[in-house]
């Protein structure tokens, strides 16, 4: 299973970056674009997320591009944080406190743009005993 991270970064203002790492990706968010329970929050849902998607194999083509969509809103308490999640689309929604808009915009053109380079896990399948999409 792929390792998600989301680091808050602080200093001079800089726009969110998703790296790939070889386990998994680390989101960078600004201070000023993310609160410190964002940061729990995204991090756990990207954990779960993690276990619906993964690398492509290495050497294999890549994959269609889905679009990766982040909607900032005013969420009902208690909610923080969801997401719709299938093959063809991910739709985040993200509670206003938690993240601002031009933070939400950058990280889906990211997202979007990073797709093709992983696939969705084929439902029943366990940890560790995934197939390749490719």
């Amino acid at each position: 299973m792929s390792v998600m991270q989301v680091e808050r970064i602080q200093g001079e203002y800089s726009e969110p970056e998703i790296i790939d790492l070889e386990d998994g990706c680390l989101v960078r968010i600004h201070e000023e674009d993310i609160s410190e329970d964002g940061v729990k929050a995204l991090s756990k849902l990207l954990a779960e997320q993690a276990k619906r998607w993964e690398p492509r194999p290495a050497g294999s083509h890549l994959g269609p591009i889905i679009p990766v969509r982040w909607i900032v809103s005013d969420l009902p308490a208690p909610f923080v944080i969801g997401v719709e999640d299938s093959p063809a689309s991910i739709t985040y929604t993200v509670d206003s406190s938690v993240l601002k808009h031009r933070a939400a915009v950058r990280l889906g053109r990211l997202g979007t743009a990073l797709s093709p380079r992983w696939h969705r896990v084929p439902e029943g399948c366990l940890e560790g005993q995934t197939r390749s999409t490719s």
